[in-house]
């Protein structure tokens, strides 16, 4: 009887005792992996080591089946980043006035933090758990990722995921070039509908297209 009563109870300590580190991370992967749709607003501090100088920002992130993204900022006003399925537009009048950045989609990597950090970081990357904090008035689980492969947009991120609602409410980004991307959400709905037209852009009339790939094969 001592015997049975010992193989039955080990197995259910052992439920009991599963390590629930990653607990809030797994449920953002799946449920940002099945959000159609995802609209927040933010507040993006961009620091630039190199020249001591920081740069910040307010906008809205829209997203659309991991496919189709755009950061439309108020502050400054009309700079906007769109990738409209097909092509990675960059206009940021704030800082390059009288032009647009027409880019392959790949390039718009850096600026997609859903899908670069949120399809599958577990294997993606390696995630170390930091301690607890308060983002947006929100209790979030803290995770440090480290690219397990080259070429990858990012040298290193940290993720603050809720602990009651596993949404993603900031994400730091270390880019290759040195510059530090914060992004904090003040407010995340999945599964809304988005404006018309918001995950498109066409160029302003008089504005400067800067296609690289077109100019490399020789086109005005």
């Amino acid at each position: 009887m001592g015997t049975l009563l010992a193989a039955l109870i080990v197995p259910l300590h052992s439920v009991a005792s599963q390590d629930t580190t990653f607990a809030a991370l797994d449920r953002a992967v799946s449920m940002y992996g099945t959000a159609a749709t995802v609209r927040a607003k933010l507040e993006q501090t961009l620091t630039n080591p190199q020249a001591k100088s920081t740069f910040n920002a307010r906008g809205e992130l829209f997203q659309r089946d991991r496919k189709q993204f755009a950061l439309r900022f108020t502050e400054p006003a009309a700079d906007v980043i769109v990738n409209d399925g097909t092509t990675f537009w960059v206009y940021l009048p704030s800082t390059m006035p009288g032009q647009v950045m027409k880019l392959p989609m790949a390039a718009g990597g850096t600026f997609d933090f859903l899908s670069q950090l949120l399809r599958a970081p577990r294997e993606s990357y390696t995630v170390t758990a930091r301690a607890d904090t308060t983002v947006s008035g929100h209790a979030t689980a803290t995770y440090a990722l480290v690219p397990r492969k080259p070429n990858t947009p990012f040298l290193r991120a940290t993720l603050w995921i809720g602990r009651d609602d596993a949404k993603l409410w900031m994400v730091e980004t270390v880019e290759p070039s040195g510059m530090i991307r914060r992004v904090r959400f003040t407010t995340m709905a999945l599964g809304v509908p988005l404006p018309d037209g918001v995950l498109s852009f066409t160029p302003p009339a008089g504005v400067k297209i800067v296609d690289p790939q077109a100019m490399m094969a020789g086109k005005p």
